[in-house]
């Protein structure tokens, strides 16, 4: 019988301008009084949420989880019509104090995207060449806040394809995290086997779970720490703009049930590292864009 797990990571997603600037400080204060560590992957370039509407013409399930979610309370208006009827605002790059600041409080911070909304939507459609830009422009913008390379990526929406792959495989990094389900692993997806390590998340956003109809946050806490024990890398998916806005009081529940468990955190970089240092090395997994429950679209998980 495995053994109960004491050890996960907390993966913090940053997608918009508002979850930027009023999420992450409400997330840095809990995280700072529980004494608990995360993982912060930041959007760096323009605030293209508002796009996300078109959605609910091409991808199925997409009005669904919006009206499940309570997008407009939930992510608020201006975030709803930034890109479309209001102006795009930079995020990470409107607050370089705010990026050194988080690496500052002990979390790690990585690369998310340039424009995310561009990527969660249109990845399938982008050239080997602009998916290379869009990894310059966020990486150049890390480098010029923090002084040095970024050494992790995680791809909007779990979203990835070989292209994307291929070019991530030559910037260098320590991990990427664009995957749902499974342990530490290489992944290959279409032929295309990747050189880079990566830590996928093995637990549900809370998102999800509202779109899936839960409206009890104890019992959403419960499935988000029901974590299987022979994980070896339990990630737990967090967004700036939802733990760290209207449902910061979800958050307060999720680190208090894992302080009644004595559930520690490290970083993915740690993750990765323990990954890459065992006596079992990280296998070749062969993966595919599939549905997921609770999410419109696919996302890149391991094969059946």
């Amino acid at each position: 019988m495995s053994a109960p797990v004491t050890t996960c990571s907390l993966k913090i997603d940053v997608d918009t301008h508002e979850g930027m600037r009023d999420g992450v400080p409400r997330l840095l204060k809990s995280f700072r009084a529980a004494r608990v560590r995360a993982t912060f992957f930041l959007s760096f370039g323009p605030d293209n949420a508002g796009k996300a509407i078109w959605n609910v013409f091409r991808t199925k399930g997409f009005l669904r989880k919006m009206v499940k979610t309570g997008a407009p309370k939930l992510y608020g208006w201006r975030t709803v019509l930034s890109g479309t009827v209001l102006p795009a605002r930079p995020i990470a790059t409107a607050f370089p104090d705010l990026v050194r600041r988080i690496a500052g409080e002990g979390h790690e911070v990585g690369v998310h995207a340039w424009d995310h909304r561009l990527w969660q939507d249109h990845l399938s459609e982008l050239s080997p060449e602009r998916i290379a830009q869009e990894y310059a422009l966020s990486f150049e913008a890390f480098e010029r806040i923090m002084g040095r390379r970024a050494e992790s990526a995680a791809a909007p929406a779990w979203r990835a394809t070989a292209a994307s792959w291929r070019v991530q495989d030559t910037l260098g990094l320590r991990y990427a995290s664009d995957c749902r389900g499974g342990d530490p692993c290489y992944p290959v997806l279409d032929g295309y086997r990747s050189t880079t390590l990566q830590v996928p998340t093995t637990q549900p956003c809370l998102e999800e779970l509202l779109t899936l109809g839960e409206r009890d946050l104890e019992r959403c806490a419960e499935r988000l720490l029901a974590i299987a024990p022979e994980t070896r890398a339990p990630v737990l998916p967090l967004h700036a703009e939802v733990e760290g806005g209207a449902y910061e009081p979800f958050l307060e529940i999720v680190l208090r049930k894992m302080r009644e468990r004595g559930l520690t955190t490290r970083t993915l970089r740690e993750a990765a590292d323990a990954a890459l240092a065992s006596s079992e090395p990280p296998p070749v997994r062969t993966m595919c864009a599939a549905p997921l429950s609770g999410r419109a679209g696919r996302v890149i998980s391991p094969a059946a």
